[in-house]
C-alpha cells in the first residue's frame, strides 16, 4: 500500500476510483435532491437567453446556475453526466485536501519516507460526501465550492508570489458567488494565514499586505455580478436578493433543535468525528499549525451552518474540509494513540475495514438508488407520450425534474415548488401565492402534477376537482391530473 500512496499522482487514481465506487449507484436515478433538478433546469434556462432573477428565480447567488450552465455547454445536460462531473469533483476536492495537509505537516513528520496522514484526510472526506444523500452524495452548492475554498487555501499555503494572493481570493470569491456562506471559508484562511505570518514569522506587515490582496481578488467576482445586474436594469433585485433576502429566509428553530442537529450529524459520521476531537485534543507532536487552523475554521463554518436557522443536512458539507483535515491527522505516525484506539491504525484491520464500508455502501446505494423504481422518470415517460406541441406542463409540488425529462419549461418562474407552495419562502420572496397561481393556471396547463393524496387545503384544489381529472396514479407517489 504504501508504493501505491508513493506519489501525488497515485493518490489521485486511487481517490478517483474510491468517488465513482462510493457513488456509483446513485448515478442513474433522476432526482437525488430537489436543488440538484432546480441548478440543472435553470443552468438550461439560462443557456437559452433567459436572465436569473427576471425569468428564473431561486434563492441562490447566480454561481451554481452558471456553473451546470458551463457543465452542459461541454458536457450536454443528461443528469448522468452530472453526477460523473460531481464524483470527478469530489476526488479532485479530495486531491486537494491531502495536498494541503501535506503542506501542514511538521518537518520531522514530512520528511519521513511515507506519512499517511493526508491521504487519509483525502480518502475520509471522499468517503463522508458520499454516503449520505442528505450529507453531500446529492450534487449540491456545498460539494462545489469546497474545491474553490480547498484550492484557495493550497494557494495560500505554498505560493509566495501576490499573484497567488490574488488568486487565492478570487477563488473564493467564486465559492461565494455560488453560496455566501463561503464568507466565513474565506474568513477562516485569512485568519490562519495572518497567525502564520505573526506566530512564526513575526511578519504581520507582509501578512496583512497579501491578505488585503486577497480581498481585492475575493470581491471581483461579486463585482462583475453587480455590475452585470445593474447593466440589465435589475440593480434593485440583484440588491434585495443578496443583502435582505437572507434576513427574511432565516428561521430560529431554538437551542434544543440546532444541538439536535449537530449531534445527529456527529452520530452519522462516527468515528470520524472521534478522531477529529481526539486531534484537538491531542495536539502537540504534530504541531500547532494542523490544530489551529481546523479549530477556527470548524468554529466559523459551524456557526454559519447554524445562524440562517433552516437545519438542512447538506449545510454541514462545508463543515466537512475541516473535519477531514483533522481527523486524517489521527493517522499522522508522529502521534501517539491512546491503547482503545490504537487498533485501528493497524494497516490489516484499517483496510479491511475500508473494504467493509465500501462493500456495504455499494449494496445499500444499490437497493436505495438502482433497484427501487423510479417514479419521476416513468411519470415523464408516461408524459412524453401523451404531450402534443403547445401543451403546457406543471409539476405542481412533485418533482421538478420532469421538465427535464419531458423537454418542456415551467409556466412560473419559480421552478423549485418550494418557492411558492410554502408560505415562509412566498412572504421571503414576496410572491403573492393566490396571483401567482392564477398566473400559472391562466395558462391552462394540460397536466399537472400532485403528491399523493391531494388535501382539502391544497392551494389548487378547487381547480383541480373543478377543470381536471385524475388520469394516471403513480403508486402512493404522485397523480396526474389532465385538464378536462
Amino acid at each position: 500500500m504504501q508504493k501505491l500512496f508513493s506519489n501525488s499522482g497515485k493518490v489521485f487514481l486511487v481517490l478517483m476510483a474510491l468517488a465513482f465506487l462510493m457513488r456509483i449507484f446513485s448515478f442513474f436515478r433522476s432526482v437525488l435532491d430537489h436543488d440538484e433538478s432546480t441548478y440543472i433546469i435553470i443552468a438550461d434556462a439560462l443557456r437559452h437567453g433567459q436572465v436569473y432573477l427576471r425569468d428564473v428565480v431561486d434563492t441562490k447567488p447566480i454561481g451554481i446556475f452558471l456553473l451546470f450552465g458551463l457543465f452542459q455547454f461541454l458536457f450536454g445536460k443528461s443528469i448522468l453526466m452530472i453526477r460523473i462531473i460531481a464524483a470527478i469533483w469530489v476526488a479532485v476536492t479530495g486531491w486537494m485536501i491531502y495536498l494541503v495537509h501535506r503542506q501542514l505537516l511538521v518537518p520531522a513528520s514530512a520528511s519521513s519516507s511515507f506519512n499517511p496522514a493526508p491521504v487519509a484526510s483525502g480518502m475520509i472526506y471522499v468517503f463522508i460526501i458520499s454516503i449520505y444523500s442528505a450529507y453531500g452524495l446529492s450534487p449540491n452548492t456545498e460539494l462545489f465550492f469546497n474545491l474553490f475554498t480547498i484550492t484557495a487555501l493550497y494557494c495560500t499555503l505554498t505560493k509566495k508570489s501576490i499573484v497567488f494572493f490574488l488568486l487565492s481570493g478570487f477563488l473564493l470569491g467564486l465559492g461565494f458567488i455560488i453560496k455566501y456562506v463561503v464568507l466565513f471559508d474565506a474568513i477562516a484562511i485569512g485568519i490562519f494565514y495572518l497567525w502564520i505570518q505573526v506566530y512564526e514569522k513575526n511578519k504581520l506587515k507582509d501578512g496583512l499586505v497579501r491578505c488585503v490582496l486577497m480581498g481585492i481578488g475575493f470581491l471581483i467576482p461579486f463585482l462583475v455580478d453587480w455590475m452585470y445586474y445593474r447593466h440589465l436594469g435589475l440593480g434593485e433585485t440583484f440588491t434585495y436578493f443578496t443583502f435582505k433576502l437572507s434576513g427574511m429566509y432565516m428561521m430560529k428553530p431554538g437551542w434544543t433543535a440546532d444541538l439536535k442537529f449537530v449531534f445527529t450529524f456527529y452520530w452519522n459520521f462516527f468515528p470520524v468525528i472521534i478522531w477529529f476531537f481526539y486531534c484537538i485534543w491531542d495536539w502537540r507532536t504534530v504541531g500547532s499549525r494542523i490544530l489551529v487552523l481546523g479549530t477556527i475554521w470548524s468554529i466559523l463554518v459551524t456557526a454559519i451552518i447554524l445562524i440562517p436557522g433552516r437545519l438542512y443536512p447538506h449545510y454541514f458539507v462545508q463543515f466537512m474540509l475541516p473535519l477531514s483535515l483533522l481527523s486524517g491527522s489521527f493517522f499522522d505516525p508522529l502521534r501517539p494513540v491512546v491503547r482503545g484506539l490504537a487498533w485501528i491504525r493497524k494497516p490489516a484491520i484499517g483496510y479491511s475495514l475500508l473494504f467493509l464500508t465500501l462493500l456495504i455502501n455499494t449494496l445499500v446505494q444499490k437497493a436505495k438508488f438502482y433497484d427501487r423504481p423510479d417514479y419521476p422518470r416513468e411519470v415523464a415517460a408516461y408524459l412524453t407520450s401523451r404531450l402534443e406541441p403547445g401543451d403546457v406542463l406543471y409539476t405542481g409540488d412533485y418533482n421538478h425534474i420532469i421538465y427535464q425529462l419531458t423537454g418542456t419549461s415551467s409556466p412560473t418562474p419559480y421552478i423549485h415548488s418550494s418557492l411558492i407552495w410554502m408560505p415562509v419562502n412566498a412572504y421571503a420572496l414576496k410572491i403573492n401565492q393566490k396571483e401567482e397561481f392564477e398566473k400559472i393556471l391562466n395558462q391552462k396547463p394540460r397536466f399537472i402534477l400532485i403528491r399523493y393524496p391531494l388535501h382539502e387545503d391544497n392551494p389548487i384544489h378547487e381547480i383541480l376537482q373543478n377543470s381536471y381529472r385524475v388520469v394516471k396514479l403513480f403508486s402512493t407517489e404522485v397523480m396526474v391530473y389532465e385538464r378536462n
